[in-house]
C-alpha cells in the first residue's frame, strides 16, 4: 500500500445522493446553506488564531501491531522510534504546518532509509488528517453561498452538490445539517467519507470517520477509518488523540497520536 493514497483519502472532502427537484426557492437555499455553514463547531469564530502541539506516536502500539508480538520496553528498535519528535500547528485559516525532529543518527543506508520511510509514513497520516478535519473546524465543508451549487431536498435529507478544483462532490446531510455521507469524483480517483458528529453547545464535532479511496487505475481500493477524541484547551476543543486504521491490499496498519504541549493564540 502506497502511503501517498493515505494522505489523498483523508484530503477527500465530500459527498452523496441522487437528485430530485428543489422545493425552495434561491434564496431558501441559501438560507439552508447558511444555517448549515453555522451549525458546525468553528475555532476562529470562537476567537481562535492559531495553535502549536506536539504530536506524540504510540510507538510500541505502531511497533507491536507490525511486528504482531509483544514489544518490551527496551526493545531496539522502540529507543529509536523514540526519538523522533513531530510537532503540528494550525493557522486561523485551517492550514496545517508539520515539523519533525529526530535524535537518531543512523549508522548505515538502510537505517537512513528505513527512518525516512518512518517519518514520511507519519508525517502523510498527520497531514492528511490535519487537511480533512480544517474544513470542519476552521473554515466550512460546503461551498460559499453565492457559489454555483444545487441544493434538494427528499424526505429527511438535504442533498448538496457542487464542483470543485476539477471534483465533483456531493453531499448528503439531515435536516439538522449533520453530513451523513460525503462523496467526490474525479478522473483519477472517486472517494466517500461518512463522518461521524457529536453535537455542542456550539455546533457539531466530527468525532470519527470512514472513508474509501478507488483509483481509476485499480480494482480494489484503499479503506481507512479514524478516530478522534478533543480536550478543552484555553476553551477551546482541539483534537487530543487520534486513532487511524487502514486496510488496503490485504494489508492493515492502525496508528495512534497523542496531541499534547498546546501553545494557543487566541483574540
Amino acid at each position: 500500500m502506497r502511503r501517498s493514497k493515505i494522505m489523498q483519502l483523508l484530503l477527500v472532502t465530500l459527498l452523496c445522493g441522487c437528485f430530485f427537484a428543489a422545493r425552495g426557492t434561491g434564496t431558501d437555499k441559501r438560507e439552508i446553506l447558511r444555517a448549515a455553514q453555522q451549525s458546525y463547531y468553528n475555532l476562529p469564530s470562537q476567537g481562535f488564531i492559531e495553535f502549536q502541539c506536539s504530536v506524540i506516536p504510540d510507538w510500541m502500539a505502531i511497533l507491536k501491531e507490525e511486528l504482531k508480538s509483544e514489544v518490551p520496553p527496551d526493545h531496539p528498535g522502540l529507543k529509536v522510534l523514540n526519538k523522533i519528535h513531530f510537532w503540528l500547528s494550525w493557522d486561523q485559516k485551517g492550514s496545517p504546518k508539520l515539523t519533525h525532529q529526530s535524535d537518531y543518527i543512523p549508522t548505515d543506508q538502510k537505517s537512513m532509509a528505513d527512518l525516512n520511510q518512518t517519518i514520511s509514513g507519519m508525517e502523510e497520516t498527520l497531514t492528511g488528517f490535519s487537511h480533512t478535519i480544517s474544513p470542519f473546524l476552521f473554515t466550512s465543508p460546503f461551498p460559499k453561498i453565492d457559489a454555483d451549487y444545487e441544493l434538494n431536498e427528499k424526505e429527511d435529507r438535504y442533498q448538496l452538490s457542487y464542483r470543485e478544483g476539477g471534483f465533483d462532490i456531493e453531499i448528503t446531510m439531515r435536516r439538522d445539517f449533520g453530513i451523513v455521507l460525503m462523496k467526490v469524483a474525479g478522473p483519477a480517483f472517486t472517494g466517500t467519507m461518512k463522518p461521524q458528529l457529536t453535537k455542542t453547545d456550539l455546533g457539531f464535532l466530527v468525532t470519527s470517520y470512514e472513508g474509501t479511496y478507488q483509483p481509476a487505475s485499480e480494482s480494489s481500493a484503499t479503506r481507512l477509518s479514524a478516530q478522534i477524541d478533543y480536550k478543552i484547551v484555553e476553551g477551546f476543543q482541539l483534537p487530543s488523540k487520534l486513532r487511524v486504521d487502514t486496510a488496503a491490499s490485504g494489508s492493515v496498519h492502525k496508528i495512534e497520536f497523542q496531541f499534547a504541549d498546546y501553545q494557543v493564540k487566541k483574540r
